[in-house]
């Protein structure tokens, strides 16, 4: 599998990943040994600045965060434990630096008591409840003051590093240049909509309209709300709306729609919606103006930020951190690669690929060997690239400002800023993934099956004569399968073959739909059994199929018992359509602008790049080394497909993995 890394992308999950800070201060309280047990006195693995780090703080902090024990041995198993002891030298650094912050007992006695207010157990009639409560923590009064009053001391730092910390109107100009896509509308429809009371006279409605009839004109007609309007959703006339137009559930299944059409059938609060989706209205970017003040905002937020991280690497580069027991522990920070005499060492690398939320939800012992040999190559490479884009920031002559993940995301949305979505890029990506705007043909199906020829034909002949199709099949004792909607390749291949191949259907005078000519089904039979042989059987089937072939090669062998099945078709089938690029402009125009952008990253990229000498000193991670971008199978002209960026759930079966709580990400 080839990965179209898309930089721009994945840049803005690094930034968040790489703020060091809120990693370290995620696993609070479960480090620094606030319990309240007994004395610690487990063996001590390291010192920080003089300061012991036990057995017993690295084990707390592993049963705080599963992530930690997500793999319990081999290459990744070590990342994960260079991980973890990363995180609580870092967490003591911090500790460390707040320790000198001035907390009275009146704040702290004010935060347990806030605390108990909002766990319900406070008033000096909950004070055996307040003490069960921190007590199943591991905590006794005394021990859970001292760790109120270290967050104090943290917090009371963390506004100390950020004090003076502003950004200027230039700053806030770029920093929305660099993030316009963060401050999109969101998404709209044009939309009508039919709400009954019963399902099935929602889905009978469904039919007529994928028959053909005008929706306004059947909202009119049977439509519990809106009736008067046509089922318009927003006014008179369909007007733009969002999601929470809708019931959620409904809103969902609107908004799951990738073109114009009908939803299904969907219950919400007792009744049965139906919705046709008129128009989308793509998100697009807020003008500046009307979103200054959360923009100044939010990079006055990712600048503080950015001091926290640049001062607690300050710190984990002044430390003394001495190994004691080194048959216990291994600290290797080694440096994994360089990007001209910048260093990216083995923690940056191993912290942001397991801070990655897909990868934490896929890691088990079965996706190990996968992350650490494939995709861990791939981070290290998106990291090279973040170096070289925060080396290139200084020559745009931009307000760039943050650590190399905020610099650099900022630097490459500021390079794609003017990318622009030609007609004719336009139209070619239009004509190039027509299937991808064409609603496929489907059918709903009702399927009647009868031993008897005689009986199917009667039964074909009775509902063209106006008999309803369930009655008529009840009457002949016939077996039946509502099938619902289906597409191509849902049924059984004949069946499938006479919906969507043939034009062996007869208009049925009661309706919207046609009914098939009696079908002629030969179901191999199991001679064991008697009955026809599934699934269960399919390899001794498969090898009785060839040795009949043999025998009949060297004229010997008898036919293979078969049962025959005679069925009929009910059905209501809805040809496939190409909609036309008119109605999909928005998305195209999305997709084919965020190639460009691609474009001009790559471009930019590429040419720092032969400005720069890039070594990779880990020989294991050297496999995914190449140019940052890769073109996707069947893309034309370098264009990648959108969408397309570090995914796991293309080589991963993610609803089978562990499930790992997931640190924050973007």
């Amino acid at each position: 599998m080839k990965l179209s890394r898309r930089t721009n992308t994945i840049i803005l999950w690094i930034v968040a990943l790489a703020l060091v800070v809120g990693m370290v201060i995620m696993f609070t309280p479960t480090l620094g040994g606030m319990g309240g047990g007994p004395r610690d006195a487990s063996p001590t693995l390291l010192s920080v600045n003089g300061q012991s780090v036990t057995e017993r703080d690295l084990s707390q902090a592993r049963q705080g965060q599963p992530l930690f024990s997500a793999v319990p041995d081999g290459p990744v198993a070590a990342d994960l434990d260079l991980l973890l002891l990363d995180t609580v030298v870092r967490q003591r650094l911090v500790n460390q630096a707040a320790s000198r912050q001035r907390i009275g007992n009146a704040e702290v006695r004010a935060e347990v008591d806030a605390f108990r207010a909002r766990n319900g157990v406070d008033g000096s009639r909950n004070d055996q409840a307040y003490l069960r409560l921190i007590g199943g923590a591991g905590y006794t009064d005394q021990t859970f003051r001292e760790y109120l009053r270290q967050q104090l001391q943290v917090q009371a730092w963390q506004d100390e590093v950020a004090e003076g910390v502003d950004v200027t109107d230039a700053e806030v100009e770029t920093f929305y240049a660099a993030n316009r896509d963060a401050y999109r509308t969101e998404p709209r429809v044009l939309a009508r909509q039919i709400v009954t009371d019963e399902r099935a006279e929602a889905e009978a409605l469904r039919e007529r309209a994928l028959a053909g009839e005008a929706f306004a004109d059947l909202a009119a007609e049977a439509s519990l709300e809106g009736a008067d309007r046509g089922g318009a959703v927003g006014g008179d006339e369909p007007r733009p709306v969002g999601r929470p137009a809708f019931p959620s559930a409904v809103g969902q299944a609107v908004f799951q729609l990738s073109m114009p059409g009908l939803t299904p059938v969907v219950e919400a609060a007792g009744r049965y919606y139906l919705v046709d989706v008129i128009e989308r209205i793509a998100a697009e970017p807020r003008p500046l103006d009307e979103v200054r003040e959360q923009v100044r905002a939010d990079a006055l937020e990712a600048k503080r930020q950015a001091a926290l991280d640049a001062r607690v690497d300050e710190l984990r580069r002044d430390a003394e951190i001495e190994i004691i027991a080194s048959d216990l522990i291994a600290y290797d920070d080694a440096v994994v690669a360089r990007v001209g005499e910048d260093e990216i060492r083995r923690t940056e690398l191993v912290r942001t690929t397991y801070a990655n939320p897909q990868i934490q939800q896929a890691l088990g012992p079965q996706t190990a060997s996968l992350i650490h040999d494939f995709f861990k190559p791939s981070i290290l490479q998106q990291l090279v690239d973040q170096k070289l884009a925060a080396r290139g920031a200084s020559e745009l002559g931009a307000s760039f400002f943050g650590g190399d993940a905020l610099v650099a995301q900022g630097a490459l949305d500021w390079v794609a800023r003017d990318a622009e979505a030609s007609e004719e890029r336009i139209e070619a990506y239009y004509q190039a993934n027509l299937e991808r705007y064409t609603v496929p043909a489907s059918a709903e199906v009702l399927q009647v099956e009868f031993d008897d020829e005689d009986a199917a034909f009667a039964y074909r002949e009775a509902i063209l004569d106006g008999a309803d199709p369930l009655d008529a099949a009840a009457e002949a004792d016939a077996e039946t399968v509502d099938h619902g909607s289906v597409e191509r390749g849902e049924l059984e291949t004949p069946l499938d073959t006479a919906l969507f191949d043939t034009d062996a259907f007869e208009a049925l005078p009661s309706g919207p739909r046609s009914v098939s000519d009696v079908l002629v089904l030969e179901t191999p039979v199991d001679p064991e059994a008697g009955t026809p042989a599934g699934p269960e059987v399919a390899d001794e089937e498969a090898a009785a199929e060839a040795d009949a072939a043999d025998a009949a090669e060297e004229g010997v062998g008898e036919e293979p018992e078969v049962e025959t099945r005679h069925v009929v078709l009910v059905a209501l089938r809805v040809p496939a359509e190409t909609l036309p690029l008119d109605e999909v402009r928005q998305d195209v125009e999305s997709i084919v602008l965020s190639q460009e952008r691609q474009r001009l990253q790559r471009e930019w990229l590429d040419e720092l790049r032969a400005g720069v000498e890039v070594e990779i000193l880990d020989a294991s991670l050297e496999e995914d080394a190449g140019a940052p971008f890769e073109t996707v199978p069947g893309a034309e002209d370098g264009a990648l497909d959108d969408g397309a960026t570090l995914d796991l759930e293309d080589a991963i079966d993610v609803d089978d993995a562990e499930e790992i709580d997931p640190l924050d990400g973007p």
